[in-house]
């Protein structure tokens, strides 16, 4: 089959549209959170409209909120906040609380949590944020102290 240079030229601008668009797609707040709480296994979605973060020179603030609510599992809400130079935030904060016992939240901080960050940086209003947080939190209709351990990768809009 003959290609002319016109075919050619509409091919290429096809092309570089679905380029460009899988790169816009790419660059999407959201992300996931992945990990246990307990002997629970946790794999939540971040909510790109209740997540945002800021980057001010090396300050960094960013607040990240997903939700599980796949299958017959209880819904569960997780909110990290994380504030302080990079690439060591000295200020964080987990909770955790699930719909149907909201009254017994489980929250945790930067002295019963350690946190290893991966990224924490901009591009085009984009924030890109991973890491771990692991170790203990406390709460429920107890007070128990409970092991946890989650991994989040995020895209958070960049805000002032």
């Amino acid at each position: 089959m003959f290609i002319n240079a016109s075919m050619r030229r509409a091919i290429g601008i096809c092309a570089l549209s679905c380029l460009l668009a899988t790169a816009a797609i790419a660059e999407e707040p959201g992300g996931q959170v992945i990990g246990s709480f307990g002997e629970q296994p946790l794999e939540l979605s971040i909510s790109s409209d209740l997540s945002a973060a800021t980057i001010i020179g090396s300050y960094g603030d960013a607040f990240l909120s997903g939700v599980q609510t796949e299958g017959d599992q209880e819904t569960v809400f997780v909110s990290l906040m994380l504030s302080g130079e990079l690439p060591n935030p000295e200020e964080l904060s987990l909770e955790i609380a699930f719909a149907r016992d909201l009254g017994a939240n489980w929250r945790g901080d930067g002295e019963s949590l350690a946190l290893e960050l991966a990224d924490f940086s901009v591009s085009d209003g984009i924030v890109s944020l991973s890491g771990t947080v692991t170790g203990e939190v406390k709460g429920g209709p107890f007070l128990e102290t409970r092991p946890v351990t989650l991994s989040f990768d995020a895209l958070l809009e960049q805000v002032n």
